[in-house]
């Protein structure tokens, strides 16, 4: 049976959502920055420690990620989001304590991040799989477009807010901050009053058959196959090039730290243009073709890259270029993405589907950002970023010759009783 909701503004319950999401995500990018800022100034980690600590904020979505789905579907996702706040805010709260008390180490920001990484996780999965139930399969993308929306404002105010907070107050304050911000976001989310349909048991069984019930109901899916094979794709070529972009700015084109910091945040502002433009492109074009016009935008962005030249600033001109394409890209990527996906996925493999696509999205970040690394030296940073260009390419025309161009709009669903 098919119930009618609300529109979003309407929406209590979406509202408090988005509200809880948005201070939780401007605080994560506060935390972005005050993390490594606390390895470095106060334990005077390098290179590698802080290497190490964005690797340990990674491995639970490719060691734990597909169980966490399980789970996902197995409970209530709205406890899973309360407890995911709290158990995050406990975990990085124990950095100021640590700090304060004078027995801060590496290994318990090790642990934090690996900690904390897993909680994200658990709370990423279980809201993409906690919206479709609030808003309804229909209006998807526009409840997509608002989270989006949220994340681009927390990406240029987090970090900001993050300098002015460690530069004043310590990075460790800073990450109390962070600490604060998820209480905040679990009160917002109990608050929710929706009733969750219950969890069926009757195809409940162990945790490896129902991994494989989500992966084979991925496999037979033609669709959402072709999506999560693209995003694999793409993000083989966007890893790579993060591995190399700061040292091919830096080295090459000449770029002054203030210079690449200004190039880069050029993205931020272009974010909310792209979330902002998200539902009106959907709605003219269809989820799949913007989709599509996504990549295609990413593959012009990477194509920029290895042709900068000249003086550091007009070197800096093109790499804000590119980031000002990509700034378009992932919003518009995400939120036709995630509906099209919320759209097909029967509510009861909403985690576990999820977990899958992030499983491949991040399996491949250690290899590609290693691997281009090795082939910059061997080869130049010039061919190896021209070469994540032709991977970009790839996943366009893999998107555009597939089935997912002829994918419009979410419909109306019903869930088994």
């Amino acid at each position: 049976m098919v119930t009618s909701t609300p529109s979003l503004s309407r929406n209590a319950d979406f509202i408090k959502l988005w509200t809880g999401f948005t201070i939780a995500r401007v605080g994560s990018q506060i935390t972005v920055l005050a993390l490594p800022l606390t390895a470095v100034l106060l334990l005077g980690a390098g290179a590698t420690e802080t290497g190490l600590l964005v690797a340990a904020q990674m491995a639970p979505s490719i060691v734990a990620g597909l169980f966490i789905g399980v789970w996902v579907d197995r409970l209530p996702r709205r406890p899973i989001l309360i407890v995911s706040d709290i158990g995050s805010a406990i975990v990085i709260g124990t950095v100021p304590l640590a700090a304060a008390l004078g027995v801060l180490s590496l290994a318990q920001l090790y642990v934090v991040s690996f900690l904390g990484g897993a909680f994200a996780v658990s709370t990423d999965l279980a809201r993409a799989a906690f919206v479709p139930a609030l808003v309804g399969r229909t209006r998807l993308v526009a409840a997509n477009s608002r989270l989006q929306a949220s994340n681009a404002i927390a990406q240029v105010a987090g970090p900001s807010l993050g300098g002015i907070l460690v530069q004043t107050l310590t990075a460790p304050i800073a990450m109390f901050c962070d600490a604060v911000g998820f209480l905040v976001s679990a009160v917002f989310i109990a608050a929710i009053r929706a009733p969750e349909a219950p969890r069926s048991r009757e195809t409940e069984g162990g945790v490896w058959r129902e991994i494989t019930e989500g992966l084979r109901w991925v496999r037979q899916q033609p669709i959402v196959l072709r999506c999560i094979t693209a995003i694999a794709l793409a993000n083989i070529e966007w890893f790579a090039v993060q591995g190399v972009l700061v040292v091919y700015a830096t080295r090459e084109l000449g770029l002054s730290p203030a210079l690449l910091g200004i190039s880069l945040a050029v993205i931020g502002p272009l974010s909310l243009l792209g979330a902002a433009l998200a539902g009106t492109l959907t709605t003219r074009w269809g989820l799949g073709p913007v989709m599509i016009a996504s990549l295609l935008l990413e593959t012009f962005s990477r194509l920029l890259l290895p042709f900068a030249g000249g003086t550091p600033e007009q070197g800096a001109i093109v790499l804000g270029l590119s980031q000002a394409l990509l700034g378009l890209t992932v919003p518009l990527w995400v939120v036709s993405s995630v509906s099209l996906t919320q759209a097909l996925t029967p509510e009861h493999l909403l985690g576990r589907v999820n977990s899958a696509t992030r499983f491949v999205a991040f399996a491949v970040a250690p290899p590609a950002a290693f691997g281009a690394g090795i082939v910059g030296d061997l080869v130049g940073l010039r061919t190896t970023l021209f070469a994540s260009a032709v991977i970009a390419a790839l996943a366009f025309l893999y998107l555009l010759l597939s089935p997912v161009r002829r994918f419009q709009h979410p419909t109306p669903q019903a869930e088994p009783a």
